[in-house]
């Protein structure tokens, strides 16, 4: 049982120079005018979770249903459920691997749709396989098919749609250590099941005058790396050649350099530090049908002051950098050229018994843009409480 409250002094994230008439909803609208930005969420969740192992064979199974309440905004009141699966397989000493499935409801984040009620289903279906042909090596491949479905009563989100097929293929050195260093190829072909449409519900039409396309194929080739440093630190990598071609528009089409760092340093039993660096091509929580280029960073510290109470910390700051025809493929979102995204948090954890947790955090976020709407600034508070009955 999971339940959260959060106030928000700009909880749908209404931007500066937005016009109130770019809301579909009327009373939102009049409120927006009104300059009453700020709402408090009551979030409850209930859910069950199975393990089980059965010989060597791990079986495990996560299924919830979640209630969230607004007190002023209440036409964003959603009720959704989420399902995740997954089987850990062993055949023999040497090959093992993870099948499973997942179904996934939930509101779309209302930083690119400010004001607007989107609930989006992911659907995820994939098997991976690793063999250990010999002591220092192994191979892994892996197959992932994800479906995105915007809610349908939300026509004019429906462009976002789209289906996505993963094929994955590596090879990895293994140190005495347990350390890794190895390869990946990957191939990533994303078709959009919806017409992209104009606000006024006509097609956007290429210059041939085909309707635009905005699927695409992408090509990876990555090194990888995860490293114990010490028994203090340990150091993961992914980066490498990332080649995108989209179906409309050649002039969007990227070769470049993708990467992602994480460091997560231990110096002692008490405090820890973790830090993130990206410079990665996609669309961010599959808010847009376009690609943006991602370049970030994000420092979470965590201090253990007692064995039941701990202070966390996360900041980070990222650049989304989209290209001149994003209008065309999301014409009726509220996208800049160049967008700057700061967050930060601050968390108090008090688990006064196994199975009870409570929090509190305060946060700021703010986005900076050359968006026509402008950007916005939002400041607040949650309170959580989690109860886990069972032994995990």
């Amino acid at each position: 049982f999971n339940y959260t409250v959060t106030a928000d002094d700009n909880l749908l994230r209404i931007r500066d120079r937005l016009d109130p008439n770019f809301i579909p909803d009327p009373r939102i609208r009049d409120l927006i005018s009104q300059g009453k930005l700020a709402d408090i969420s009551n979030r409850m969740t209930g859910g069950v979770i199975f393990e089980k192992e059965i010989s060597r064979q791990r079986l495990s199974a996560d299924l919830s249903w979640t209630y969230t309440k607004f007190e002023r905004f209440h036409e964003m009141n959603n009720d959704l459920k989420n399902f995740r699966g997954n089987w850990n397989w062993f055949l023999g000493n040497k090959l093992e691997g993870n099948m499973g499935a997942s179904y996934v409801q939930s509101l779309m984040p209302f930083i690119f749709q400010p004001g607007t009620k989107t609930i989006r289903t992911e659907q995820t279906q994939f098997i991976n396989a690793a063999w250990r042909f010999h002591p220092s090596w192994s191979l892994n491949g892996e197959y992932t098919r994800y479906d995105l479905n915007t809610d349908s009563t939300q026509q004019r989100m429906r462009f976002l749609s789209r289906t996505e097929d993963r094929f994955e293929a590596g090879i990895d050195y293994i140190t005495a250590g347990k350390n890794t260093v190895g390869v990946l190829f990957r191939n990533i072909h994303g078709d959009f099941t919806a017409p992209v449409l104009l606000p006024d519900g006509t097609p956007v039409l290429q210059s041939n005058g085909l309707p635009v396309d905005n699927g695409y194929d992408q090509k990876e080739a990555l090194t990888r790396i995860n490293w114990v440093v010490s028994p203090k630190s340990r150091f993961l990598w992914t980066g490498g050649w990332v080649e995108r071609k989209n179906n409309s528009f050649p002039q969007r089409d990227f070769s470049g350099f993708n990467a992602r760092m994480i460091y997560h340093w231990q110096p002692t039993d008490k405090i820890g530090l973790t830090i993130n660096g990206w410079r990665q091509t996609g669309s961010p929580q599959n808010l847009t049908a376009g690609f943006s280029l991602n370049t970030g960073v994000s420092v979470v510290p965590s201090w253990n002051i007692t064995q039941k109470v701990k202070l966390e910390g996360d900041f980070s700051y990222e650049t989304r950098k989209f290209d001149r025809f994003s209008i065309l493929t999301d014409p009726i979102l509220a996208i800049g050229r160049h967008n700057t995204l700061r967050n930060t948090t601050l968390r108090l954890v008090y688990s006064p018994y196994h199975g009870l947790q409570l929090s509190t955090s305060i946060y700021h976020s703010d986005l900076k843009t050359d968006s026509p709407l402008g950007g916005f600034n939002a400041n607040g508070v949650t309170a959580n409480l989690q109860y886990v009955y069972g032994q995990r």
